[in-house]
């Protein structure tokens, strides 16, 4: 991925939000953004919509993914949900049809996103609450962060 849509710094507001968890979802939440540019049935959307606000609710969605990815560590589900009521929180007022658009793409995303995770030695789902210094050495790289 070339320069990042959804900034890394929406993700951590001091060193303790440094975790690996934070990191999983920040990358998702780029992951999703591209496949939210990419998808054809999206051109109306992202037509009314800018990169900022479409960015913004990349970031409130992958965010609101925490609760399910918990609730799947500790099995009290059988897989992470990608549920509607994250676009609905975001968008009120949103069609169905366009709900099922982003839900798509969110799940083209999740699917991505882990099999790219698959052979990482960094392994943030299963040591999310470690700390990590990823976003640290976003800065040192010149990547932006803000």
């Amino acid at each position: 991925m070339s320069i990042d849509k959804v900034t890394a710094s929406h993700f951590y507001q001091d060193n303790g939000d440094k975790i690996k968890q934070n990191w999983f979802l920040y990358e998702y939440s780029n992951v999703l953004f591209s496949k939210i540019e990419e998808a054809p049935k999206l051109a109306a959307y992202r037509k009314k919509r800018g990169s900022d606000h479409i960015s913004a609710f990349c970031v409130y969605f992958s965010k609101r993914l925490r609760r399910s990815i918990s609730h799947a560590q500790t099995k009290q589900t059988s897989g992470v949900m990608i549920d509607a009521r994250y676009v609905y929180e975001f968008y009120p007022d949103n069609s169905y049809t366009q709900t099922q658009r982003l839900l798509d793409a969110a799940m083209e995303a999740w699917s991505e996103h882990l099999l790219a995770c698959a052979h990482c030695p960094n392994q943030c789902l299963t040591d999310g609450f470690e700390i990590t210094d990823m976003f640290d050495n976003l800065k040192k790289t010149g990547w932006p962060t803000i």
